[in-house]
């Protein structure tokens, strides 16, 4: 009887440290994904609070209403880029007339110097 005994301790602990291996090797194979939930549950665990359900409806919410200052924003972008370009075209002309006169005097100083 002592050695079926001995035999079921011996047996329990081979037994142990298969599944020890197994769940080093499962560790192993998933680490990227265990990873990922683990991050994922600590950054859902201040928007869950207590409740373990999204409340969906508050986020649709957030969405809509992040998706309208988006908007809003590129609207601003689009009016920003038309008063830059208004601005690189005075710049253009304002450049034109300076290299006018520059020529201009350049020309006056050659006739008088004849």
């Amino acid at each position: 009887m002592l050695g079926i005994i001995v035999f079921a301790v011996v047996g329990a602990g081979y037994y142990f440290k298969i599944c020890k291996k197994k769940q080093e090797d499962f560790y192993n194979e998933h680490i990227a994904e265990l990873i990922l939930f683990e991050s994922t549950k600590k950054y859902l665990k201040e928007p869950l609070g207590e409740s373990k359900s999204l409340n969906i409806s508050k986020w649709k919410l957030e969405v809509g209403n992040m998706k309208k200052e988006k908007n809003s924003l590129y609207n601003q972008i689009l009016e920003i880029r038309e008063e830059v370009e208004q601005a690189e075209e005075v710049k253009t002309c304002i450049e034109q007339l300076q290299e006018r006169e520059k020529r201009l005097t350049q020309v006056k100083r050659n006739e008088l110097d004849l």
